[in-house]
């Protein structure tokens, strides 16, 4: 078995469903399933009793695990837009559509599933230039309605393949029915006309252009006849059934006005007529809808000539265009039919959108912990320098404090270099002013302090000390007279100034005098 797909719609008042097979050898085979569902009273509407309902409804027909089931979302409860753009390239496509789209919903982006069909070129040819450009039928469905949707259906134990939208369900139909080699029309208007709402599709040249949702349908007229006649809703439903157009055309009129607004919109802004129409779904089996609706809206019904004849599942057409899924049951001839695979796809759109949020958290997970790791990369690197920088700056002290030491001698702490290589460089000047002739020669001094002692007074010199051109000495000698001696003949040289004798005593031993000479050598 190639495929095997069962369509279902559920209603306010009847579930429907649609099992679809196509086998090896290309047989196809069509069921149809139906179940009413009580209307009217509050119980009926709980989501639990219609659970309830449609669980029994599938084991009673043996539709679970029978195939792939494809539900769809009404189309008041999506956003449709058709957009126009002047290139075709489906990538920049998938990247501009959502911005654009975002201008023309009330909603966020982040709290919609968009989906875009990119519509085949059209059926006439209006030039090269035209060729080249593009139109996107793009639908936005709210997050919640999804979740709320796929909600009810694990409720009665279904995980649907598919979540599409009903007037493309319509438009399948209308495929399928090309398909099987039926001349229909390529501008014409579908309206299925359901218990509580009418879903419109129009398609121009092959293509859809637009779907809506009227929120209007068959119960409204059953409530209206009810008040006319004042009687239950199930003998309005009976009276309805049983009454010819002409009778409940005044409360057609809402309905048909509506449409007839899309309509007529659509065409004004195309600058196309549409040409025909075609009623289905539970409504359309009045009497003579479909001729007064088509009369109404000024096109023509179609009919057996177009392939819409007794054997079209008219009152099961979503349910129908369902179970021909284009992404479960693939086109016989797809070449024929160029927009026969033109399916939206809600589900694969939310997983895709949930598998890149599940991957955008992955990937905000991952690089936290790169940064973590890069962090902690960089920590270690930074104590791998510091320590590395440390040692060297150790060995570099202590290298330093070596050679401070072989400068300067052991035990002088570094800090006061400047003070302690000025103190080396003045010893070393005094050093050197010893046998430098650049400088006062101390030998020289010390030859002219010989010269200048007195003939016969004994001169003993205790300590010397010479800086620069001043000498201090200190002496002994035998007599108080000799000291004198000694000043008188400092004195009397002209090259000796400032000559002066201090701290004049008596020796310790017996003809020892002990006195202090101070005084400055002229430089030639």
């Amino acid at each position: 078995m190639i495929a095997e797909c069962v369509g279902l719609d559920i209603g306010q008042t009847a579930l429907k469903a649609v099992r679809f097979r196509r086998r090896l050898t290309g047989r196809e085979s069509v069921e149809y399933f139906h179940q009413p569902i009580p209307y009217g009273r509050q119980e009926h509407t709980e989501p639990a009793y219609r659970t309830a309902m449609l669980r029994n409804f599938l084991w009673q027909h043996g539709l679970y695990g029978s195939g792939e089931i494809v539900t769809a979302l009404p189309c008041q409860d999506v956003f449709v837009r058709t957009l126009s753009f002047p290139f075709r390239d489906a990538s920049k496509l998938a990247q501009i559509v959502p911005f654009e789209m975002e201008n023309l919903i009330p909603m966020p982006l982040e709290d919609v599933t968009v989906g875009s069909l990119l519509l085949p070129a059209r059926e006439s040819l209006e030039g090269q230039a035209k060729a080249k450009g593009s139109d996107v039928l793009v639908t936005a469905a709210p997050k919640a309605k999804i979740a709320e949707h796929l909600r009810f259906m694990a409720s009665a134990d279904l995980n649907p393949s598919v979540i599409t939208v009903d007037g493309m369900a319509l438009f399948s139909v209308s495929q399928f029915l090309k398909e099987e080699g039926a001349q229909v029309p390529g501008d014409m208007a579908i309206i299925d006309v359901g218990a509580s709402k009418t879903t419109l599709c129009l398609v121009h040249e092959g293509r859809p252009v637009l779907l809506r949702t009227v929120l209007w349908g068959g119960n409204h007229l059953t409530h209206a006849l009810a008040v006319r006649y004042a009687c239950s809703f199930a003998e309005a439903e009976r009276r309805k059934r049983a009454m010819a157009v002409q009778e409940i055309a005044t409360w057609l009129e809402p309905v048909i006005k509506e449409l007839r607004v899309s309509l007529h919109t659509y065409e004004n802004a195309a600058h196309q007529r549409l040409t025909h129409c075609w009623v289905s779904g539970g409504g359309s089996k009045l009497k003579e809808l479909s001729g007064h609706m088509a009369q109404q809206l000024g096109l023509l019904p179609v009919g057996p000539r177009q392939g819409f004849g007794s054997s079209c599942p008219r009152a099961f057409s979503i349910a129908f265009g369902l179970s021909i899924h284009p992404n479960i049951v693939r086109p016989r001839w797809k070449s024929r039919l160029v927009a026969s695979n033109l399916a939206l796809d809600f589900k694969a759109s939310s997983d895709a959108a949930s598998d890149t949020t599940e991957v955008s958290k992955r990937d905000r997970r991952l690089a936290l912990w790169g940064g973590l790791i890069l962090a902690l990369l960089v920590l270690g690197d930074l104590a791998v320098r510091v320590a590395l920088k440390d040692s060297t700056v150790k060995d570099l002290k202590l290298g330093l404090q070596t050679q401070y030491e072989q400068t300067f001698g052991p035990g002088v702490n570094p800090g006061d270099e400047l003070d302690q290589a000025r103190y080396r460089v003045s010893q070393m000047e005094k050093g050197l002013s010893i046998v430098d002739g650049a400088r006062y020669n101390v030998l020289a001094g010390l030859a002219e302090l010989v010269k200048h002692v007195p003939q016969g007074v004994p001169l003993k010199i205790r300590e010397l000390t010479i800086d620069g051109t001043s000498i201090h000495l200190e002496g002994e000698t035998t007599t108080f007279d000799a000291v004198e001696k000694i000043k008188q003949s400092f004195m009397a040289n002209e090259t000796l100034h400032d000559v002066s004798i201090s701290d004049t005593r008596v020796g310790a031993v017996p003809n020892q005098v002990v006195f202090r000479l101070t005084y400055t050598v002229q430089r030639p």
